[in-house]
């Protein structure tokens, strides 16, 4: 029997995401867990399952200022031990951001501090992997904004591998698996409502004329599908599964920072678009795209075996008490 239904529709964007809730941050300490509903927040109370305290330290207060983004310092259940920027200023905003009387100048100087146990890295994303890796040296649990690594495939089986010999917490701090329809999405995979997920597509749409300020240009020219996983997050954050091969085409709108010999990575792509095979032996196609006049948004399908799901409206066999799943 085919069944359709529509989930309450309460869109969670990036940086409103950011603004409300640090709590993922805790899983990456292994010492608490929050459900997160695709019903209206108000229906729900968190209720803390511990009077332990983290203390964390953050890296990280750039353009975009992630670094007090996630509310690490309004969560009971942390304790915002010390925070760190290269550029002072931006070290003072910090501070101040978190209400935290303790700075370092570097992240290697903040790592050595005994008092923290886990270090939030919000420094600029060709940096990430060498400062998380740095971080877990030291005996600590790290969270890292998006992406885990920059165009680099070897950096990346470093991380793995440094993660594997610490035993610590490594999390990627993707939003969009906190999106409604992508936990949604995740909650009925989680309950057989895809099957085997045949295709799916995630895309990221962040229409730039002009480059995004950051440390040392590095967003100037980059490389779209070297920042993938908001749109990734609609086949690997929905299943748990990985990819196993890809194909990828690109396109230039013609911004004067993808010029031949105007940027550093020698890339000509404002657009990138991916077909990935999966480890299900399915197909997903994923986006990154700069140069759609206007658009800046995050969004993804699934189709499976047993259903299929756009936005927060479910197509399929599973029974409608599947509600009880996403509570």
């Amino acid at each position: 029997m085919k069944r359709s239904f529509v989930m309450h529709d309460h869109p969670l964007f990036r940086r409103d995401f950011l603004g409300h809730t640090g709590l993922a941050a805790l899983a990456a300490a292994g010492l608490t867990k929050r459900t997160v509903s695709a019903a209206p927040a108000s229906e729900k109370t968190w209720k803390p399952t511990s009077d332990r305290r983290i203390r964390f330290g953050i890296v990280g207060y750039g353009t975009c200022r992630f670094g007090a983004a996630f509310g690490f310092q309004d969560h009971p259940n942390v304790e915002v031990v010390a925070v760190s920027d290269l550029i002072p200023e931006r070290c003072e905003g910090l501070m101040k951001a978190c209400r935290c009387g303790k700075s370092y100048p570097s992240l290697e100087r903040l790592v050595k501090d005994p008092a923290i146990e886990a270090v939030f890295v919000a420094t600029d994303a060709p940096s990430h992997a060498r400062h998380c890796m740095e971080v877990l040296k030291h005996d600590k649990h790290v969270m890292c904004a998006v992406p885990a690594t920059y165009g680099s495939i070897e950096e990346g089986e470093q991380l793995l591998e440094t993660v594997r010999r610490t035993g610590l917490k490594y999390m990627m701090a993707e939003t969009s698996c906190f999106r409604a329809d992508c936990y949604a999405m995740r909650k009925i995979y989680q309950a057989g409502g895809f099957g085997r997920v045949i295709y799916s597509e995630g895309e990221y749409y962040h229409y730039a004329s002009r480059p995004i300020p950051s440390f040392k240009n590095w967003r100037v020219g980059s490389v779209p599908l070297w920042y993938p996983t908001h749109s990734t997050a609609y086949y690997v954050g929905v299943t748990g599964k990985r990819f196993t091969a890809v194909s990828c085409v690109g396109f230039n709108a013609g911004f004067p920072e993808y010029k031949p010999g105007a940027n550093r990575y020698n890339n000509p792509f404002t657009d990138e678009v991916a077909l990935f095979q999966t480890s299900e032996g399915g197909s997903s196609r994923m986006l990154m795209c700069k140069g759609i006049y206007g658009r800046v948004v995050e969004t993804g399908r699934v189709f499976g075996q047993r259903g299929w799901m756009e936005g927060m409206q479910y197509h399929g066999q599973l029974d409608p008490q599947f509600r009880q799943v996403l509570a």
